[in-house]
């Protein structure tokens, strides 16, 4: 495992962490604890100290499962990160910012996690009016003076977002989506982030599930399953972007999973990449990417100025 230093915290991550939205159980399909957590150990064991969480992934049970993993481990040498933002307390599941909400959801956080601090706590893709006023990020310096969290992040969705966000010097790290199908973060983003000494997480490496090639254009997703929502339209046009990038890199050396990470790694600005994982199995294939890179520079090259120059990756994005 390599690890690289997240911004301006001095945390040193591992390159490949472990995005813990599927294990909650309520969006990628059913799972089985047993599994989650032979997954969460698998990445442990293989030097993977990054786990990235949130309050609303199974209402609570990713960070619940989270806990049970940390059981007999020497916590000072795992980096927890969650999220708040996303108020399922209430009946529902609708946004709340409310300066009283993200109190009272840290404490549940913290409660669930069975620990005293998160040490990076992230608004859960607010909108870009909230990250320009800035209040909310004052709650969030309100609990790390009372030692409830260490560092601040800001989940977002558009580039507007993450560039309003690195405005804000209280902000240590940002988490954002990017990907072999969707690289808009990497004009202005990027290079913003290595100016003002902000983490870069990267979420959705493997545009959730897309670009692991399992999906083919008639398939249906579960009713349990957030892809279900995803248009015909938008599915067709991921699957026409994927199978131009299988003809450009178009070898057997490795899969289209361990490409896809080790083309994100190739970025600088990259703190660590976040693949989700609710096995053994597939905590194996992501690992292969850091413990055995085989993506040649010329390719990875390619595969930039291909996405550059292509019209068909300017339009289609699910946001």
């Amino acid at each position: 495992m390599k690890y690289r230093t997240l911004g301006r915290t001095g945390l040193k991550v591992s390159t490949l962490g472990f995005g813990c939205w599927a294990i909650g159980g309520t969006s990628y399909g059913p799972t089985k604890d047993e599994e989650s957590l032979e997954a969460l150990d698998t990445a442990w064991e293989h030097g993977v100290n990054f786990f990235d969480t949130a309050d609303t992934y199974g209402h609570g049970h990713s960070e619940t499962l989270l806990a049970k993993f940390l059981q007999g481990k020497n916590r000072s040498e795992i980096i927890l990160a969650s999220k708040v933002g996303w108020d399922f307390y209430h009946g529902g599941s609708r946004k709340n910012f409310d300066p009283g909400y993200i109190r009272f959801a840290c404490d549940e956080s913290l409660k669930r996690l069975g620990i005293e601090t998160i040490d990076l706590y992230q608004l859960h893709n607010p909108s870009h009016e909230l990250i320009e006023r800035g209040e909310i990020v004052g709650v969030l310096e309100e609990l790390k003076s009372q030692g409830k969290i260490r560092f601040i992040g800001i989940s977002v969705h558009k580039e507007e977002e993450a560039l309003a966000a690195m405005e804000d010097e209280r902000v240590d790290a940002l988490q954002l989506i990017f990907n072999l199908l969707d690289q808009r973060m990497a004009e202005k983003a990027f290079p913003l982030s290595a100016e003002k000494k902000v983490g870069m997480i990267v979420r959705e490496p493997l545009a959730c599930g897309l670009l692991t090639g399992k999906y083919a254009a008639d398939h249906e997703f579960r009713k349990d399953d957030h892809r279900r929502r995803w248009s015909q339209e938008k599915k067709a046009a991921d699957l026409k972007k994927i199978d131009a990038v299988k003809a450009i890199l178009a070898t057997h050396r490795l899969s289209l999973t361990q490409a896809s990470l080790e083309y994100i790694l190739d970025f600088d600005a990259v703190s660590t990449v976040i693949p989700g994982a609710k096995t053994k199995t597939q905590v194996l294939e992501n690992l292969l990417a850091v413990e055995d890179p085989k993506l040649r520079i010329e390719e990875a090259s390619h595969l930039r100025n291909f996405y550059l120059r292509e019209p068909m990756f300017k339009e289609g994005f699910y946001r």
